[in-house]
């Protein structure tokens, strides 16, 4: 988006002084160069952006289940002390809530993989299909039956900003009913994005060199999108509010942060001159924690901005065979899943796993709640619910019952925070599910496959 004739000063005051027929819409178009910049600048309250505080959604996967001995943790529904898999948690404790008892009731067919899987967020019977399971004369499935929780809520709070999700997956794999979790709906799984340079270019214009080959990306520097827009937002700034100079400063910050983990080279060198010829290899398991980590502050800077209010987090996939080497765990985590808690060295490294994933979870919900809101009110947590799931209860079992489910966030006071929720019995997740989709408005008395409604006690 290019345009011959600059505004002046004059014209960009008028605009904003323009209170009939104004349009954040209007300024923009009159006022910016390039469209890289409007990421940046129309979810600032100056430009018209509502300033009512907008409520978010955030879903995140593990696989293969967790020890549960070492996951639920002790103490009563208040007062409680986590265990060794959540311990990294303590940080937080004000700001999570834990559900014991949830129950994945979801009916063949389907070994307990596939059925975890597809039905973890949908609730839903999977169809039948070409990819059979683990377990003799188990039926074939194609996929899950209807549409997963994210996408629910995002047909609800998604629809007036410019991504309506966005689906992010550190080394998912290709398509089948084990490494998709979210649906648009029956038989339409949603392929998550695995490439962290993809991602960013998707949010803020190119930052690689796309159609050019990996031996001339070698040779180029990677540009920063906040060069491409600097004198767009120079331009604009004096025509902020105090607070919202304040927030864009901010968030341009974060994105350099982005870019420059993008552009760090594995290599040192005083003069080294970052290239694209270092790009993170995407599908090797010790990358997996830069790239999630890159996958987190694109979630965190995309909610900042107001570019989405719907987000989800991959971490690998149903039956995962990856290998922890950052760990110092060096067989895979769906072999190791398979010991029983008697294998005190298989018990110690799936612990050592879960509890690396709940780091994770950690560093996620302190960088949301760290971020202010664009509204202005509160920071990003207070406005969201991030939820937490995995396909099992315990690996070695291919139990679906005892989910290790964990919350963070309160939804604007939708939810009481700093509880260890256990359940009197196994009740269905669809109704931990009805709950979260009725917070935002959605008004429904069950979830996918069961009409048992909201869990009574949340």
């Amino acid at each position: 988006m290019k345009y011959c004739i600059k505004p002046t000063g004059k014209d960009i005051k008028d605009d904003l002084n323009f209170s009939k027929g104004f349009t954040r819409r209007r300024v923009l178009r009159n006022t910016l160069k390039s469209a890289a910049a409007i990421p940046f600048l129309s979810h600032l309250p100056s430009f018209g952006a509502s300033e009512e505080a907008k409520k978010k959604f955030i879903m995140m996967f593990s696989p293969n289940g967790t020890m549960q001995s070492e996951f639920w943790p002790e103490g009563s529904e208040t007062e409680f002390t986590f265990k060794r898999v959540l311990e990294p948690l303590t940080p937080i404790k004000d700001d999570v809530i834990l559900y014991q008892g949830m129950h994945n009731q979801v009916e063949k067919p389907g070994d307990t993989h596939q059925r975890g899987m597809g039905g973890l967020w949908t609730a839903k019977k999977l169809t039948e299909g070409g990819s059979k399971g683990g377990n003799p004369g188990d039926t074939p499935v194609a996929w899950a039956g209807g549409a997963s929780i994210d996408q629910v809520i995002a047909n609800l709070i998604g629809t007036q900003t410019r991504f309506k999700s966005l689906e992010y997956g550190v080394a998912s794999g290709s398509a089948n009913i084990w490494t998709r979790m979210c649906y648009l709906d029956r038989d339409v799984p949603m392929e998550p994005e695995m490439d962290p340079y993809v991602a960013f270019s998707r949010l803020y214009g190119s930052a690689s060199s796309d159609g050019v080959s990996e031996q001339t990306q070698r040779s180029i520097r990677l540009n920063s999108v906040l060069d491409d827009v600097s004198d767009d937002l120079s331009s604009i700034r004096n025509f902020l509010s105090a607070e919202d100079r304040q927030k864009l400063e901010y968030h341009t910050q974060y994105v350099r942060q982005i870019e420059q983990t993008l552009q760090a080279p594995d290599i040192s060198g005083d003069c080294y001159m970052p290239t694209l010829g270092v790009r993170v290899e995407i599908n090797k398991d010790e990358n997996i924690p830069k790239i999630g980590k890159l996958f987190m502050d694109l979630i965190v800077s995309a909610l900042a901005c107001g570019q989405t209010q719907v987000a989800s987090l991959q971490w690998t996939r149903a039956v995962s065979q990856a290998q922890y080497t950052f760990l110092d765990v060096y067989k895979s985590h769906h072999v190791l899943s398979h010991y029983s808690d008697g294998v005190e060295w298989a018990f110690e490294a799936i612990t050592k796993i879960n509890n690396w994933y709940a780091q994770q979870f950690a560093y996620l919900v302190k960088k949301l709640k760290e971020t202010p809101d664009p509204s202005g009110q509160g920071s990003l947590l207070d406005n969201s619910f991030m939820i937490w799931g995995n396909e099992l209860g315990k690996g070695d079992s291919h139990s679906l019952r005892d989910i290790p489910f964990v919350s963070a966030g309160s939804l604007q006071g939708a939810f009481n925070t700093g509880r260890y929720i256990r359940q009197e019995s196994q009740q269905p997740h669809a109704k931990l599910l009805t709950s979260i989709a009725n917070a935002y408005g959605a008004n429904l008395t069950g979830f996918g496959d069961f009409e048992e409604g909201e869990l009574s006690n949340l």
